[in-house]
């Protein structure tokens, strides 16, 4: 049988579809499709209108994802649940296209759970810790229904998945989940951009809210993630000024000698000589 659409070259994927009893339906978490998939090539995929909610994990790669009037970036790690009966597009990336980990799902009290989820949370994006990984129990709800387990297991399977990434998202603050992805992306030339978009907020609420969590700007704080990894590059590696300039975010050479003036009371060539264990008098 000739196929009319082929993914071929484009994805390559291990996934399940599943039509759950009456009883699942009525009763039950259920799968409507499960699956690993990884790009081959970048690629965009649209959606709107399905009566299911999805939650994946990037396991590699990156790229992001648009939903609700938002458009969020996605890296390694990083967990989406969304509701698709809106419309919604993600894309991977061009340079790093990615591994994703994904359920599609629907059932009893699905609604009520992604609705908490929602209220808890201005983004649909979040990482969880060690203990709660999804793409692990994604991996094991495909397992489980490649073996044809029964309802009960999987629901039950769903339900782990779902009240983990519940008690994972919900007990984190907004002012953390800022500072969090601060320190996974203070190198980023456009990160106040990225801050704004990713969070809903103004840069001035931005400020204010983190200066009132932490006791400091979220510029200063930038600027101290971006100083420290300077003086690792300068310590730990053999790499020429440009480079530290450019790889720890501080970009401007004038800030650069500017930060060791005022916070080392030296020149980075005097730090580099004074600190890092590679240099021999």
């Amino acid at each position: 049988m000739e196929k009319m659409f082929s993914s071929e070259g484009v994805t390559k994927s291990d996934r399940m579809l599943h039509t759950p009893g009456m009883f699942a339906k009525n009763h039950l978490l259920y799968v409507q499709e499960v699956g690993r998939l990884e790009s081959l090539v970048p690629h965009v995929c649209r959606r709107e209108n399905l009566d299911s909610y999805l939650i994946f994990e990037v396991v590699a790669g990156k790229g992001s994802i648009s939903t609700e009037g938002q458009t969020i970036e996605l890296h390694k790690d990083e967990c989406v649940w969304i509701d698709c009966h809106k419309a919604f597009e993600h894309v991977s990336s061009e340079d790093e296209p990615w591994k994703l980990a994904w359920v599609h799902f629907n059932g009893n009290c699905a609604a009520e759970f992604y609705e908490l989820f929602h209220k808890k949370n201005a983004v649909p994006v979040f990482k969880t810790s060690e203990k709660e990984d999804v793409a692990d129990l994604i991996g094991k709800i495909l397992e489980g229904v490649k073996e044809n387990a029964s309802e009960l297991a999987i629901h039950s399977m769903l339900t782990q998945l779902v009240t983990g990434c519940l008690q994972e998202t919900t007990g984190k603050d907004t002012m953390e989940e800022v500072r969090e992805f601060i320190n996974a992306n203070f190198a980023e030339a456009g990160i106040y951009t990225l801050l704004t978009d990713r969070f809903g907020m103004e840069q001035s609420l931005l400020e204010q809210k983190f200066l009132g969590s932490y006791g400091i700007s979220v510029r200063d704080y930038i600027l101290n993630r971006r100083f420290n990894a300077a003086k690792e590059l300068l310590r730990f590696t053999i790499q020429p000024m440009s480079e530290v300039i450019t790889e720890s975010g501080i970009g401007n050479e004038d800030l650069f000698y500017q930060l060791f003036r005022e916070n080392e009371n030296m020149t980075p060539e005097e730090y580099r000589k004074n600190w890092a264990q590679w240099i021999k008098d």
